[in-house]
């Protein structure tokens, strides 16, 4: 099969009917539009949450509603998304009943914590199950593990509590200190906000860690800081077989100056870099068994990805993520025409598609072996009042403003998040070189940014191989 075969596979999904795309800032609903649009949807209606950073939809091709929204953090947005989405306001009841009258529209919901059956009373495709969304707690992903035979680092289940924390720490430190991950007692997380790292003797980053997680979760994970590249694997289950892809580099940053906030940020995927082959197909046989093991679970459908890191020892996982990861954005971006997101959502609605998922594989890793993408990113507290593009250069050390006609090995774009202000440095596809991670180009990136455009990311370090 190609390309064009798996666009007629979900033709059926859209074309035809009127499509209500929701789910999170209008800039971020864009792409799922144009697809739409292009699979012969009729005109369809993008409801957004915020305006966000990046290119609109089209005026002239799609009705459009923008919900205001507030939220201090990433986890903060995707509740109140899902809690909006739960009983809409009276006016975007009104505009989606003046868009479709009969309520046979399809939904279509990019936030990834959705796993409502209809939203507005108008059908939505491939929400999450309830089994998938209970192995979103961290603090049962060991036994998985386990059960799956994928090896793993030591770690311990401990109450949220100090003194609980603190024991397992000193138990399972191996020198570069702890990692506490807290459950899903509030409702799910990710984006690394509910994650600390624990350096030795830093008590102020383990007084605010136990702190944190004392008044937010039961329980917590502790295991040993992995040194190494942090990295992801991907994969689409389907009824009869698992697509597993190539491996993403998760641009997970440290923070020296500021070890007491957890002491990283996670800040976007890539695909430049490559592991070493044996690691890679390491990656890829852990991603197998995963998929297949959900798959026998929990009657599983749709994308997962397994997190960890990039070890001198090998692969070892940190999370298990039951749902689309951020990597498929750069993953699916080396095949644009490709409707990988729409693949995810026809498995998870389990029509019988034929989805040929040893087809897949293969055109999917080879064309994101061969076209590499991704870029860094993340929300600021500074206020953007509009989407702007600068061209810079990057020297292997420091970056700047690219002059008049000068090539440019990455582009930085600084618009409005709901948080506040959005960052997004991407590098330019034919100037980064595959192999290498982009953590040190997201560093200088950043660093420019502060300086000329104040947004506040402050010091930040890659791990010592990337």
């Amino acid at each position: 099969m190609d390309v064009d075969d798996y666009r007629e596979l979900v033709r059926p999904l859209v074309a035809g009917r009127k499509v209500v795309i929701t789910g999170g800032p209008l800039a971020g609903l864009t792409p799922l539009v144009r697809l739409a649009r292009a699979l012969g949807a009729d005109r369809p209606f993008a409801l957004g949450f915020g305006v966000g950073t990046g290119d609109l939809p089209d005026p002239d091709k799609v009705d459009t509603l923008v919900l205001d929204l507030d939220a201090p953090d990433i986890v903060s947005e995707l509740r109140a998304t899902d809690a909006v989405l739960a009983d809409l306001p009276a006016h975007a009841r009104a505009a989606l009943d003046h868009y479709d009258p009969d309520h046979e529209a399809a939904v279509l919901v990019t936030t990834p914590f959705c796993a409502r059956d209809e939203i507005a009373g108008r059908r939505n495709l491939g929400p999450r199950t309830a089994a998938s969304l209970t192995l979103e707690d961290k603090t049962i992903v060991d036994e998985l593990w386990d059960a799956f035979g994928v090896t793993r680092a030591p770690a311990a289940i401990v109450a949220a509590r100090a003194d609980a924390l603190r024991d397992a720490a000193r138990r399972l430190d191996t020198g570069l200190g702890t990692v506490w991950s807290g459950d899903a007692s509030e409702g799910l997380n990710g984006g690394g906000l509910y994650v600390r790292w624990v350096r030795p003797g830093d008590l102020t980053a383990a007084d605010e860690a136990a702190s944190f997680l004392s008044r937010h979760c039961r329980r917590a994970r502790v295991m040993p800081f992995l040194e190494g590249v942090p990295c992801s694997i991907h994969g689409l289950v389907f009824a009869d077989g698992v697509a597993v892809f190539r491996p993403v580099e998760l641009i997970t940053l440290r923070r020296p100056e500021r070890p007491g906030a957890g002491g990283l940020l996670y800040a976007g995927t890539a695909t430049f870099w490559d592991p070493a082959p044996d690691d890679r197909e390491e990656m890829r046989a852990v991603a197998r068994r995963v998929g297949e093991g959900l798959r026998g679970r929990i009657d599983f459908r749709g994308a997962f990805t397994v997190d960890g890191v990039m070890t001198a020892d090998g692969f070892r996982p940190t999370e298990l993520n039951p749902r689309a990861g951020a990597g498929l954005g750069p993953i699916g971006a080396a095949l644009p025409a490709l409707p990988l997101q729409l693949l995810h959502v026809a498995a998870r609605e389990d029509t019988g598609l034929d989805a040929r998922p040893a087809e897949l594989e293969r055109l999917v890793v080879e064309a994101s072996d061969r076209s590499r993408q991704g870029a860094a990113y993340t929300a600021v507290a500074t206020r953007f009042a509009e989407s702007t593009t600068h061209r810079i250069v990057y020297d292997g050390t420091a970056c700047r403003v690219a002059d008049e006609g000068e090539p440019a090995d990455a582009t930085v774009m600084l618009g409005p998040s709901n948080i506040g202000g959005f960052v997004r440095i991407a590098p330019a596809d034919d100037r980064m070189p595959a192999g290498p991670a982009i953590a040190p180009l997201a560093v200088a990136g950043f660093a420019l940014t502060d300086t000329l455009w104040g947004t506040g990311i402050g010091a930040l370090v890659p791990s010592a191989r990337s």
